[in-house]
């Protein structure tokens, strides 16, 4: 009975898997269920954080390297070089964002008043700011660590890229 019901299993398993869209298969490879939630948080969060965000155009982020890894011809080593980078990157982006998150709330709250205290809001502004340029940057210099895993010959592949 068990090898029956291990049987049904993995036949429901195999169906399931093969009907999974290939394009979200093949957008994200080598990238584990955790770090997709993750990505989904910092996706979420990062156009309310980031300050000047087009600075990172020129310079290609983790997960838009490795959706080209076949393409680009990336070595298994470079694979693991540029998962370990995008896992701190991510991990380090979404602990930056509850931060601001909770500083933004009190700066928002101490505003609502008539006659906030300007000098507490004028402090708060600041800090919050600089934790804004902060996860920015961060996160810029994740991206060029990225690039700095790319031979030359890898990088002109790249050249246009989205």
């Amino acid at each position: 009975m068990t090898k029956v019901v291990l049987a049904f299993t993995g036949c429901l398993l195999a169906i399931f898997l093969a009907g999974a869209p290939e394009s979200l298969a093949d957008s994200q490879p080598y990238t584990s269920p955790d770090m997709m939630k993750k990505l989904a948080l910092f996706r979420n969060k990062v156009g309310a954080v980031f300050i000047l965000p087009q600075s990172l155009g020129p310079h290609p982020g983790a997960s838009y390297i490795l959706s080209r890894a076949r393409e680009l011809g990336l070595t298994p080593s470079q694979i693991a070089r540029i998962r370990s980078i995008r896992r701190r990157m991510v991990t380090r982006s979404l602990r930056q964002f509850e931060r601001i998150d909770r500083l933004r709330a009190r700066y928002l709250s101490l505003m609502e008043s008539r006659n906030p205290p300007l000098p507490e809001g004028r402090r708060l502004f600041m800090h919050l700011t600089r934790l804004m340029a902060r996860a920015t940057f961060d996160h810029l210099a994740g991206h060029v660590a990225v690039g700095k895993v790319l031979t030359e010959a890898q990088w002109k592949k790249l050249a246009g890229h989205p």
